[in-house]
């Protein structure tokens, strides 16, 4: 990857449209806002008119006051920094714009959404190391290399906006890259981790920039002789339509969801579609669906830091059969007796982090799904 530019969306520069680049007085406060983020592990950054800059460190937000109050006119500056022209105009157009980019010298790379609030303009960063990490240095299951080895069938990722799903596609991804032989297509909005080549042939396409939307991405892909298909998010139904369709011809599909748990997702995908469609989706989904994996973000215990928390579910058998019937809720029961399956409900693995002193009962309590079933948990803790 160069270093020596600007590059904004996908890091392709646009020689007609992005001079050399040399950074002015503002040019330079802006990075330097930006370098102090990376230097306090912040994992967010928010510009908004009227206030300092905001980092997130570990979840919480702290005011950056070493800086200047934010004004529309540094924020005016950020847009000419940052977006170009057709950018810009979609900018206005829209009130809202998804970009990426890398910037010269640094070892992080970063998501910007600008948006508008109170009619003034603000943008927030997420901030990403430009190298991929692992599986290791994430703390992944062992579950995740069977799902990376699959030939075929479809990985669901689930859990909160900033949990991390987007992290853990990237190292999986990493991990095929040094493990397997393929042609791995990733769809996303907008491209956060950049992957080389190594034993896999990587296809990065962004949404805005390579596709129009997901579900348009997702038609061609087929075409394009993938054998794995990384969906940063399916969100509607025809991009849903289309994932189990790809999983069902022979492809390994994994995408991410907005739920809560590992039932959550199976039902929600299902609940997308019309009521006389439901029951051919649940026998798809029964013949598809490899593995859901839910995740939280929680504060460390002791030290700076946030640690990731997985629920898995594998599925087998009784899990298919209990998805065909329209028994989704009768899921948690074969959850909880099956770990030697790698099934691990997210009370549980709460549980094991505050029993191994990772976290605090009251930052896992936070996530429990049944508070009622935590408070007797924390009872048991505390006679520890």
């Amino acid at each position: 990857m160069a270093d020596d530019g600007i590059y904004v969306i996908g890091d392709q520069q646009d020689p007609l449209h992005s001079p050399p680049f040399k950074p002015s007085s503002f040019q330079e406060e802006v990075i330097g806002i930006l370098k102090s983020a990376v230097s306090n592990n912040a994992s967010d950054v928010h510009f908004q008119v009227g206030g300092h800059p905001i980092f997130r460190v570990d979840g919480l937000l702290f005011p950056f006051t070493t800086a200047k109050v934010i004004t529309s006119d540094f924020m005016t500056g950020c847009t000419d920094m940052f977006l170009r022209e057709n950018q810009k105009k979609l900018l206005l157009e829209n009130r809202q714009l998804d970009c990426s980019l890398t910037l010269p010298n640094f070892t992080h790379r970063f998501r910007i959404n600008f948006f508008f609030q109170r009619n003034h303009l603000s943008c927030a960063f997420r901030v990403n190391p430009i190298i991929p990490p692992t599986m290791e240095q994430l703390g992944l299951p062992p579950l995740m290399e069977k799902l990376a080895s699959l030939p075929h069938g479809l990985v669901l990722i689930t859990g909160a906006t900033g949990c991390g799903k987007t992290t853990t596609l990237a190292a999986i991804v990493g991990y095929m890259n040094n493990h397997r032989n393929a042609h791995i297509i990733t769809i996303s909005d907008p491209i956060e981790y950049i992957h080389k080549n190594k034993r896999c042939v990587i296809s990065q396409r962004e949404i805005g920039n390579d596709a129009t939307s997901f579900a348009s991405a997702l038609r061609v892909t087929l075409r394009e002789d993938p054998n794995v298909i990384v969906v940063e998010e399916i969100r509607d139904l025809e991009s849903i339509s289309m994932a189990l369709s790809a999983a069902e011809t022979g492809h390994l599909v994994f995408a991410t969801l907005h739920t809560n748990d590992a039932v959550q997702a199976i039902d929600r995908i299902i609940d997308v579609f019309p009521p006389h469609q439901q029951h051919q989706v649940r026998v798809q989904m029964a013949m598809t669906l490899r593995a859901v994996v839910s995740q939280v973000l929680l504060k460390k215990k002791d030290g700076p830091g946030r640690i990731a928390v997985f629920e898995t579910m594998p599925v087998t058998t009784p899990i298919r059969s209990l998805i065909r019937d329209n028994q989704t809720v009768q899921i948690y029961n074969v959850m909880s007796t099956n770990r030697a399956a790698g099934m691990l409900l997210r009370n549980d693995a709460l549980k094991e982090c505050v029993e191994k002193g990772l976290v605090s009962p009251e930052e896992a309590g936070a996530c429990f799904l049944d508070t009622s079933l935590f408070q007797k948990e924390r009872m048991g803790w505390q006679r520890h």
